[in-house]
């Protein structure tokens, strides 16, 4: 039993490394979409790959989305998102923390089976899978935060 929850958290660990450099690399090759100005240039770029293909539907949504965007975007609200977003990532990783280590008490109170195993393994994956999020959304604030540096 040991050695099958050892070999999980060590694959959970190998798994979230390169899944964060996954992450990391992206978010440096480009940042864009995060805050008010950049959502613009995105959509501005946009409206002018269509206005090339003569897509008449799409230019009058896309210039929909930028008036919206121009009434009612701001960096205060993009960033309390952002915050937000981390928040609720933190309450599921305490969550999912604890009922990791409730499955564990179980486990040791219970007489050790395969099926206790497999609660631990998934509640571990769980959690990875939380921390993972967690993970994205700070990158997310990070990367607002260069975005807004960068102007």
């Amino acid at each position: 039993m040991k050695s099958v929850i050892r070999l999980v958290s060590k694959l959970s660990v190998i798994t979230l490394a390169i899944s964060l450099s996954f992450g990391a690399y992206a978010s440096n090759e480009q940042l864009k979409g995060l805050t008010c100005e950049s959502k613009k240039q995105a959509i501005e770029k946009q409206i002018d790959y269509a206005k090339k293909n003569n897509n008449s539907h799409q230019i009058q949504g896309l210039e929909k989305a930028l008036r919206n965007l121009n009434k009612h975007c701001s960096n205060d609200d993009l960033e309390a998102k952002y915050k937000k977003e981390i928040n609720e990532k933190s309450n599921k990783v305490a969550e999912r923390t604890k009922e990791l280590e409730q499955a564990k008490s179980k486990s040791k109170a219970k007489a050790k089976d395969k099926d206790n195993e497999q609660k631990i393994v998934k509640q571990q994956t769980k959690l990875a899978d939380a921390e993972k999020e967690l993970n994205e959304a700070k990158t997310k604030l990070s990367d607002f935060y260069k975005e807004l540096g960068a102007k």
